[in-house]
């Protein structure tokens, strides 16, 4: 193994959760959008090897987008002499051996050249690898590989993880006793909070609102100055609309897709309607169909769709739009302004309560939102099962002296959950509704 570990390499929350599927025989597969921080994971994962006792000499790592371990494995006539180049860089075949691959998908036969490998050499022979792009992982995988792949997605930074990055371990540590699950079973959350001085609340919305600016991209977060984090994002954006999109989606029309790209930029929150969308952008229905595809298998935006029971009174096709991380979408738009000096600052505290809540366990496809006929809305609504939803309304800042939200009466009315939540910028509040418990949640709580 010849790797050349970055400096101070940092944790991911994630990485406990792929670590046991070192030992299972399936292929591993990171996906996610460039710059979340998936090479890094393979350095940890390969620590974690080693930390394991295995000899370096059974560990490989390939970068395809180096031309010589590109070309290497690209030009392999037969399948079968991967085995040599193994040989050849010292690896004993009596003894398992795990192969790293980053950005697999620039091979042009990815799928076939694993599950060959995966098939004849296993359990000996373990892959391990990456790909940028779902689109074209989807393209590249075919169904020749179900069954032989555990996939993770690797997102943005969490607020937590965030924390970690900019040095601040002892507020991450606060933030352990807080998520989705904690908020919804916990018997005293008030307790918790008690525990919590005002200096440690007073930095946590300060960091906050860094987040909500600049978000949670892993290399833009280790960045002090204001104005090379905002190159960086404006800079990730280029290079997506330059190879994800330009070259993978075979997009000609880059003006277009930008122009909708920005339009869906100033609804975040807000119901998508194709036609609409279309017409805005002078792009054809079509078209935006096609686009609105791209940016959700590329890790850019995310549609979330309506909860419903009564199909005769609640929505039950039209999405909402939110961006997987909140700081690229600024840099779309050229806006870093801070939070207090902007009038979309609602719709950014909602799509960072979209962002946290689909980073917790990968609850992204237990995610809604609600809707009636008669326009009655709730901004989340998370579900394990029909059963028993959790609403969850987004407020700038909502004391219990302000009308009770009126989505969130309508919705406690029709379901009777056990308990809803109102997240915003200010103070903790428990407050009650009929039989529904009511926790207001500062935003770095969730």
């Amino acid at each position: 193994m010849n790797i050349i570990f970055p400096e101070n390499l940092l944790p991911r929350e994630i990485l406990p959760k792929i670590i046991p599927f070192l030992e299972l025989e399936n292929i591993l597969l990171l996906t996610g959008a460039r710059q979340t921080g998936k090479t890094s994971l393979l350095y940890l994962l390969i620590r974690q090897l080693l930390n394991n006792d295995i000899s370096p000499s059974q560990i490989l790592y390939f970068d395809l987008e180096n031309i010589y371990d590109f070309s290497l494995l690209q030009s392999l006539k037969d399948f079968n002499e991967f085995w040599q180049i193994l040989k050849d860089k010292g690896i004993d075949r009596q003894k398992k051996v795990f192969v790293f691959i980053d950005e697999v998908q620039h091979l042009d036969k990815p799928s076939s050249f694993l599950k060959y490998l995966h098939d004849h050499y296993k359990p000996g022979l373990k892959f391990i690898v990456t790909g940028s792009s779902s689109l074209e992982i989807k393209k590249k995988f075919t169904d020749r590989l179900t069954g032989r792949v555990y996939s993770f997605v690797i997102k943005p930074l969490s607020f937590r993880e965030f924390l970690e990055f900019k040095k601040e371990k002892e507020l991450a540590k606060i933030l352990l006793s807080f998520n989705l699950h904690f908020w919804i079973y916990a018997k005293h959350p008030e307790e918790n909070f008690k525990k919590i001085s005002q200096s440690h609340k007073r930095r946590l919305n300060a960091l906050l609102s860094e987040y909500l600016v600049f978000g949670g991209y892993p290399a833009v977060s280790l960045k002090e100055n204001p104005l090379i984090k905002q190159r960086d994002l404006m800079e990730i954006y280029s290079l997506y609309i330059r190879r994800d999109i330009k070259d993978i989606g075979q997009i000609d029309d880059v003006s277009g897709y930008n122009n909708l790209v920005s339009l869906l930029c100033l609804q975040i929150g807000n119901l998508v309607k194709e036609q609409e969308l279309a017409v805005s952008s002078g792009l054809s229905r079509p078209t935006v169909k096609k686009y609105l595809f791209l940016l959700e298998n590329t890790y850019v935006l995310k549609l979330v769709r309506p909860f419903f029971t009564n199909k005769r009174k609640e929505i039950t096709k039209t999405p909402k739009v939110f961006f997987e991380d909140v700081g690229l979408r600024n840099g779309v738009i050229n806006n870093f302004d801070a939070l207090s000096r902007r009038v979309d600052n609602g719709a950014i505290i909602e799509n960072f309560v979209f962002s946290q809540l689909s980073k917790e366990n990968d609850f992204s496809q237990k995610i809604s939102f609600w809707r009636s006929q008669a326009k009655n809305e709730v901004d989340f609504i998370w579900h394990e099962n029909i059963n028993e939803p959790y609403p969850i309304e987004v407020k700038l800042n909502y004391t219990h002296k302000q009308p009770f939200p009126s989505g969130l009466k309508s919705f406690i009315n029709l379901y009777l959950p056990s308990r809803a939540f109102i997240i915003h910028l200010g103070e903790p509040a428990f407050l009650s509704f009929k039989k529904t418990k009511i926790y207001v949640i500062p935003a770095w709580a969730i």
